[in-house]
């Protein structure tokens, strides 16, 4: 029986995929997340993050053989990397896995691209670096964390008064927001163009050789921005896209020199790209599954990308050809205010709507929730699919236009 050892996190749809098709595996757990790190429990080992040496040392440890490591969040890319390095098994190599988990190291790899693939930047250590590049670029411009997930602390200005207001009061929020969410990454921010056009993503799968094999199947997203928001988090992530078929394959030759670029190997990887009037140009690419995509590509195409995720780490082949093209979309749910949680509008309705697949509240009644560029997370997550695709439309457009956070005032 092949052994996975799951890196940093428990990952619901990996541990029933690997349940179902006789894997045994190890939950390598972060004692910083962990509520009962002395417990003892037949699958999990916790483990000391805060550097390499103690993780390699509690690896060194374990007893049973290790087949294969993944990595399914953002934060423990890098030391599943040192991990196989170790183990001498299938994985990233180190560089690349550094410059997937900074976006400083990823923009100056891009860089080295035969074509422009990415937006120009700087990182930031105070404010006259802001204040340089707002000086030679034009506006909007972003400014994001180089090492964080999920739209945490995103902000897009429109001139030098809210840049420089929305730079302090970042700065402000940073350490603790690290402290929640990565605890041990440094903080660090960069200022960057704000690219103009649709966003989209696509999921590839890079084997031992360095060759992506990018899925033919492009998701498109809206922002909070494009739904009246003044915040930057992904509302939805659709499938099939409505990009036509030339725009769709200039995405995936960018998605595909992306990856090369930065050296990935042995990995899927996760490719957010923004169609601009200058062509694709790549926002990042995580070396993971994207999120929630594992369902997504089931249930419109009939790939197992969890299964392909768990083949490219014990190093054996893959096949990632879809089977079907049926509508699909994944909604994060933010407040358009920040406020007391008071739930979420027609949520009985909601329950009804024959395409709903999945449905999830995130916040607790009565609980403070806000903007993600504030730091805060969704309150709810729902998952649509169907196979009738005029059934699908009718029941996102509910979503849309019915379905939201209510909250009080404080």
């Amino acid at each position: 029986m092949q052994r996975i050892l799951i890196v940093g996190e428990r990952f619901s749809t990996m541990l029933d995929y690997l349940n179902e098709h006789g894997y045994d595996y190890i939950v390598l757990k972060d004692i910083r997340r962990t509520k009962f790190p002395h417990k003892q429990f037949k699958k999990r080992v916790v483990c000391d993050f805060s550097s390499k040496e103690t993780i390699l040392k509690t690896v060194d440890a374990i007893k049973k053989p290790i087949d294969g490591v993944i990595a399914t969040y953002e934060n423990y890319i890098l030391p599943a990397a040192w991990i196989a390095e170790h183990l001498e098994l299938p994985g990233l190599p180190i560089k690349t896995a550094e410059a997937c988990t900074d976006k400083f190291l990823m923009r100056q790899l891009f860089a080295t691209a035969p074509e422009p693939i990415s937006p120009d930047f700087a990182i930031i250590n105070d404010e006259p670096d802001v204040r340089s590049f707002a000086k030679n670029h034009s506006f909007p411009l972003i400014i994001k964390p180089t090492n964080l997930a999920k739209s945490l602390l995103v902000s897009k200005n429109h001139n030098l008064e809210e840049l420089l207001k929305n730079y302090h009061e970042t700065m402000a929020q940073l350490q603790p927001v690290y402290d929640k969410y990565a605890p041990h990454r440094t903080p660090q921010l960069i200022v960057e163009e704000f690219l103009e056009g649709s966003i989209h993503s696509v999921d590839a799968f890079i084997d031992k050789n360095g060759e992506p094999q990018v899925l033919e199947h492009v998701v498109d997203y809206q922002t909070g921005y494009d739904i009246g928001f003044e915040d930057n988090f992904h509302y939805s992530r659709v499938l099939p896209s409505k990009l036509s078929l030339e725009d769709r394959d200039a995405l995936r030759h960018v998605a595909h020199l992306g990856a090369e670029a930065l050296g990935m190997k042995n990995t899927p990887a996760h490719i957010e790209i923004i169609m601009t009037k200058q062509g694709p140009r790549i926002v990042e690419i995580g070396a993971r599954n994207g999120g929630y995509r594992e369902r997504m590509h089931k249930l419109a195409n009939g790939i197992d990308i969890t299964q392909a995720a768990v083949s490219l780490c014990l190093g054996e082949p893959i096949d990632v050809v879809g089977t079907k093209d049926e509508p699909c979309a994944v909604l994060e749910l933010f407040p358009k205010e920040p406020g007391i949680f008071n739930g979420i509008a027609n949520e009985t309705a909601l329950q009804a709507l024959p395409s709903l697949h999945y449905f999830s509240l995130k916040a607790s009644l009565e609980t403070f929730v806000g903007k993600a560029s504030g730091g805060y997370k969704m309150c709810a997550v729902i998952i649509l699919h169907h196979p009738d695709q005029a059934q699908f439309d009718k029941d996102l457009a509910f979503v849309n236009q019915h379905v939201a956070v209510k909250t009080l005032p404080r």
